[in-house]
This record gives structure tokens, sequence and C-alpha cells, in this order.
């Protein structure tokens, strides 16, 4: 059968090329997921005091622990904010001497909700305050003064008031923080451990690379897999990692670690901080430290330093590239958290060996699934997330908690939270936190901890979230507030572990939970199932064409090659995916498809091509490349796009267009079925019944569209397409 073939001008339809560029925006959006900061404890507004004209900010309580005979100095810094000038401010110290019993009346003292105000111990005269100007003020008050008990048990926090009054004596300004008050005798001691990650920059996964080419912490099983299926990595005499031709990191990549590594860098500043001492222990990637050894001047250096600080130090190796565990947990992915496991046991950080026996989950939703996991490739213990298992009607004594699941009984490790975010964030604790109150509410609550409930130590862990950028000032200051604290005293992370739970009442937690970007593992079963029957009837169909329309392999050769590979890495970044933000986009591009098909009835009567040669197959790479990652990543409407950007893009009539379709289409569901299958996705059953009856469906269409011609086939396409539009405007608008 002879169709004429004309060579038309090489000029691209915009709305077509419109279509197909939010098709490769959709599939370029196939990242790690955002992952939310872990909570923080949230501050009663009324502690803002945003109407009052001067801003009161504690910059010294010294000395930070109060002893018998010491004298008092509290440092502020006052600034007029308001717009009229105050000519004699007074600064008035107060104390509440009544020490606080519970962790809520701390909270309650902050944000003034008690109403107790304390008794006064001193004024001052600071001198005029105009509107804008800032004053620095010492408050000092003698030992003699301060009038709090002697008695050996009276240790522990006061409450420490600085009020600003105007000319006339109203409320001009306030700020409260805690005095630590240390009488003689024998103080009990809290055992803190602190954990502080480092775990690097999102890696890209690719599909086949070794296991040097991390995946994003946000990784499904099928995209760890992509990072781990290559050569098993060797550490070499230097410590770096050889993969045997294996993917180092990008250009990007290594411009990110050189970022993260400079001085301020969030790598460089938190191992900056851990080396202020020993005592404070270290979770790594091992992966981010192979790719530091390989990067810039900075990451090398950042690398070196790091393996200097790990000598004597209490160091936990995470899993290769730091997957996360939900997401590995829901896709029934244990294996290749063990392979994960097993190459960082193997490679060690930087060299050295460390213990890979404790998990770390996000920050999102914890789950007995994802716990379950642990005790399926034999993990110690998972560190979860600060807000987790938080303790019910009391104060838990241990940061330990056996939690049951479905393949046993599991160790979690409970952070607190108010001490993990006085570290990282302390303003959301207490609004206007400068480095000072962060260090006195710090010692407060860990006084509060240690007398509470049981006569055995506490065991506290402080552990803050993997994307922590800390202020070095604060941090510092209260890191070495645990270090010296009188009541409490800095333990490894294996001391808590080796404690029992205290069996306190705790948070349950659900079964199964999935954060909001993480795609349910029935969705990647259905995708996966969808594959299986796709499979068969399109290579039904693409076999029935190919006998009968006989369409040239130079367009769907290239395409079948490039849609394979798309569609691998499209299908390996599904459990990333976050849909509802995509079927908008899709909808979009659907809808200009069929305005496009609607206005230009004449398109694709015959066969026209834009192109030969060398720029025709460059184009057919470029489609299959972007339509292959969209069908594996998402899949609805692949077969509409690949009809019409062969018929709008390249010049085909819309019967060889649909031919040349299959053979891509065939291309795409064996790439994404090769990789659902290595994840173990695909309902085989229900995929060969749904394919049977696919096949038939396949060959009877395929045979009417070669019988009716290209006039049919546009119309069939125009219903497709309304019927796909009507679909998703359904779920998109509810």
């Amino acid at each position: 059968m002879s169709r004429p073939v004309r060579r038309a001008p090489a000029r691209a339809t915009p709305v077509v090329l419109l279509a197909v560029l939010l098709i490769a925006l959709t599939s370029a959006f196939g990242g790690a997921p955002a992952v939310a900061a872990s909570g923080s404890p949230s501050p009663s507004a009324s502690a803002l005091d945003t109407d009052l004209p001067v801003s009161v900010s504690i910059q010294r309580v010294v000395p930070t622990v109060l002893r018998p005979g010491d004298d008092l100095t509290v440092s502020v810094t006052l600034r007029n904010v308001g717009s009229e000038g105050i000519a004699d401010p007074t600064v008035t110290l107060r104390i509440n001497r009544l020490r606080p019993t519970t962790r809520a009346e701390l909270s309650s003292w902050i944000d003034r909700s008690s109403g107790v105000v304390g008794v006064r111990l001193t004024t001052v005269h600071p001198g005029a305050l105009p509107p804008g100007a800032q004053l620095d003020v010492d408050v000092t008050v003698p030992a003699s003064a301060i009038g709090l008990t002697t008695s050996s048990s009276g240790w522990g926090p006061r409450g420490l008031s600085v009020d600003v009054t105007d000319d006339g004596g109203d409320r001009a300004g306030t700020a409260r923080t805690f005095a630590l008050w240390r009488p003689d005798g024998t103080v009990p001691q809290a055992r803190v451990s602190v954990l502080l990650p480092l775990t690097g920059p999102a890696r890209t996964p690719t599909v086949g690379a070794g296991a040097h080419a991390g995946a994003t912490p946000g990784a499904t099983a099928a995209s760890t897999s992509s990072a781990t299926a290559g050569t098993t990595p060797q550490p070499t005499p230097s410590g770096t990692v050889s993969t045997g031709g294996s993917v180092g990191p990008s250009v990007a990549e290594q411009a990110a670690l050189e970022r993260l590594t400079t001085t301020g860098g969030r790598l460089r500043t938190v191992l900056d901080l851990a080396r202020s001492s020993p005592d404070l222990g270290l979770a790594v990637d091992p992966a981010l430290v192979a790719d530091a050894q390989v990067s810039g001047v900075q990451a090398r250096a950042w690398a070196s330093d790091l393996g200097t600080a790990l000598s004597g130090r209490e160091t936990f190796a995470l899993p290769w590239s730091d997957p996360d565990l939900a997401t590995v947990a829901h896709g029934n992915g244990a294996d290749l958290l063990q392979t994960a496991q097993q190459l960082s046991s193997d490679v060690g950080i930087g060299g050295q060996t460390a213990r890979t026996d404790v998990l770390w989950a996000g920050p999102g939703a914890v789950d007995t699934a994802t716990l379950g996991l642990a005790r399926t490739v034999d993990a110690a213990a998972v560190v979860v997330g600060p807000q987790s298992l938080q303790s019910l009607g009391g104060v838990a004594t241990t940061a330990r908690a056996d939690v049951k699941t479905a393949a046993g009984t599991v160790t979690a490790l409970v952070p607190d939270d108010v001490l993990t975010s006085l570290l990282t964030d302390p303003g959301s604790v207490e609004p206007g936190s400068t480095a000072a109150t962060a260090v006195q509410r710090t010692l407060a609550e860990l006084a509060l901890l240690t007398r509470t409930g049981s006569s055995e130590p506490r065991d506290v862990l402080v552990a803050p979230s993997r994307d922590w950028s800390p202020d070095p000032t604060t941090a510092q200051a209260v890191l070495a507030a645990l270090s010296s604290s009188p009541w409490s005293r800095l333990e490894p992370v294996s001391t808590a572990l080796g404690n029992p739970d205290d069996r306190s009442k705790r948070t349950p937690l659900p079964v199964s939970a999935s954060a909001p970007d993480e795609l349910a593992p029935a969705t990647v079963q259905a995708l996966a199932t969808n594959k299986v029957a796709g499979i068969m009837g399109t290579s039904v169909s693409a076999l029935t064409y190919y006998r009968r329309v006989q369409p040239g392999l130079s367009t769907a050769g290239p395409m079948a090659m490039t849609a394979l590979a798309g569609a691998a890495g499209g299908a390996a970044l599904a459990g990333l995916l976050p849909t509802s933000v995509f079927k908008p986009i899709i909808l979009v591009a659907l809808v200009l498809v069929g305005a496009y098909t609607m206005a230009r009835p004449r398109v694709g009567r015959a066969t026209q091509l834009r192109w030969t040669g060398h720029r025709h197959r460059a184009v057919a790479l470029g489609l299959g490349l972007v339509l292959g990652a969209y069908d594996g990543l998402l899949g609805p409407g692949t077969g509409s796009f690949l009809v019409i950007a062969l018929v709008g893009v390249v010049g085909y009539g819309f019967l060889e267009a649909s031919a040349q379709a299959k053979i891509v289409n065939v291309a795409t569901n064996l790439g994404a079925l090769l990789v659902f299958t290595l994840e173990g996705a695909p309902l085989w059953r229900l995929g060969l019944l749904v394919g049977g009856a696919n096949i038939a469906g396949a060959y009877l269409g395929a045979r009417t569209a070669v019988a009716r011609g290209s006039a049919f086939v546009r119309a069939v396409f125009v219903v497709v397409v309304a019927a796909l539009i009507a679909r998703l405007a359904v779920d998109v608008l509810g």
C-alpha cells in the first residue's frame, strides 16, 4: 500500500510543542519529596508582646547556674520600637522564688499565662530611650538579696522577669527567662545522648548505575534498587570508594557539596559543632563521604576533618544513600535496605568502620510497618521523629520505647521534643529567644526532667532533623550547656539502647501511615499490574499495525530505545510521586492536544515529514525520552501524547502515527515493567487476566484502524482524548 510522502517545511507547531513541554515538566518533578522539618512546641501568642513599644532582649545571665554567695547579673538590650520617646524608663528585675514542678509550669512562666509576676529584686534607670534608640543595660542583684532557699533539695529553675515601664508607670516591654539555682549538696543527673546527622543533598537515582550513585532520601524501593544494582563499592587505602565504573557525583552535585561543606555551610557547621565535644554522637551517610572525597577542595577537606573527628566517637553509618525507611517499608523493599546496609558496612565512613544497626526514620509519619522493617533487617533500633511515641500522663524515664509490630518487638529511640527544638529552633519554644535564654530554658527543662518520676537516672535523647542548618552561636551554647549541666551528663546513644523501656504509656503509632507526597503501595502495584496487561495488548496491536501498515522504523526505532530508558527511570521515581500535583498539568496538556486536533482538521490526513536524516532521528530520540519517562512515572494518556507528537511535531498521518506509537508504547511498558518487577510490585495473575482481554481488544482495534484509515483514527483519537479530559477533570475539580 503506497502513500504519498512529501517533505513539509521545518516549522514546529507551538500548541503541540507546549503540550510536550508540559509532559516534560511533569516528568521533571519526579525528584525527592519535600521533606517537612520535625515539629516543635508552639509558643503561646501572649509571649509575643508585639504591641509593646520597647523590645527587651536578654543577652546574658551570669552566672548561668547560680550558687549560694553568687551575685546575679542579667544583661538586656532595650530598643524603642514605638513612635514616642521615653524620658526615664524603669527596668525592674523580678524573681519567682517558687520552684516549678512540671514542664508545663516552665511554659506558663514564659508566656505569663499563670498570672504570676514574682517579687522585685532591684530597679535601674538606664536613661532616655528615644524612638528607634537602643540601650544595653546590666542589672545586678547582690547574693544577699536573692533570697533563695539553701536547702540541698531546693535546686532547679526559678522564673526571672525583666520588666520595663514608661514615664507614666505603664508596662512598656518585658522578657522572661530562668535562673538556675544550685545549693550545696548532691544533685542527681540525667543521662543525655546527642546524635547529630550528617547527610547530604538528594542524589538523582540513575537506573543501572553503580552503587556509588546514591538514591534520594525519599527513594522508593525501586529507586534504591537503581542506586545499588551495580558493582559493589570497595574501599581504597585512602578511604575513597572504587566502584568499577560506577557513576560519581555530577557537576551540580559536587557544587552543592562545596556549598554545604564550606565555612557557614550546613555540613561544615554540624561537623564543627560535633568536634567541640567527643561525647556528641554522629549518624553519617557513607555515600555522602564517598562523594565528598571525589568532589571539590572544600568537600575533600570536610571529609578529611570528619575522618579525624570520628576517632574515639560513637558513630553510626546509615544505609548507603540514606533511603527513606517509610517508603522502603511500604514498598516491601527490605532486601534493598539490606543491600544498602551491607554497602555501608563494607565501605564504612571514609574507610573507618562504624555501627550499621541503628536506622533513622524520616521526619514524616512513623508507623509500625516502618518500625517492623527494622526487625526484618535485624537493626537494633530506629530513631523516630521527636513528636512520635511521646509519653502520656507523665514523663517517660527512658528515650527507649519497645514497640510491638507485625514483625516482632522493635526498639525505637525517641528524642525529647522540647530539648531538640531548643537546639535547632529555640524561637519555636520561646519567641524572641537568644542564645542566653535558650541555654537557661534548656537547663530548666533538664532540671524538671531529672526531678520528675522515677528515682532511676533518666535517659534523654536530643536528635536534630537531617536538614538542620544550625545557628552556630546558639547551637554551640546549648550543646555546651548539655555538657556542663550540674543535673545531667552526656552519654553515648548506646547507653540509652542498653537501658530497658520503662513501660510508660505513649501515643500509639498507626499500623500504616504515609506522608502526603509518598505514593501508596497499592498505587505502585496498580501501575505495575497495568504494565503487565498493557504490554500484552500493546505488543499485539503493534504487531498487527506493523504487518498491515509497515511503518518505517527510522522513527519508531530511536524513539523506542530512548522511551525504554525513560520509562525505566520514570518508574524508578514513581514512589516519590505526589500525584495530586501532576494531574492538573496532564489535564492542561490534554486540553491543548484536543483543542489543536479539533482546530486543525486537515492535520494528520497524510504523512508530511518535517525533517529527514539526523534531525528527524534527533527529534524522535527526544520525544521518546520525554514521553517514555512520563509513561513510567504516571501513564495516563501516553498513547495519545505519542500520536499527537508524531502527527503535530514530526508530521505523520494519524494511521502511521498510531502504528509508530504502538511500537514505542511497547518499549515504554517494557521499561516500566522491568523496574516494577525488580521491586516485586506486579500482581501477575490479575495482570495476565486483564492482559488476555487487552490482547483481543488490541487486535480488533488495530485491524479496524487499518481498514478505516487516518480519518477514522483521528475521530477515535478525539473521542479518547475527550474521555481522558473528562476523567481527569473529575479528579482535579472534584
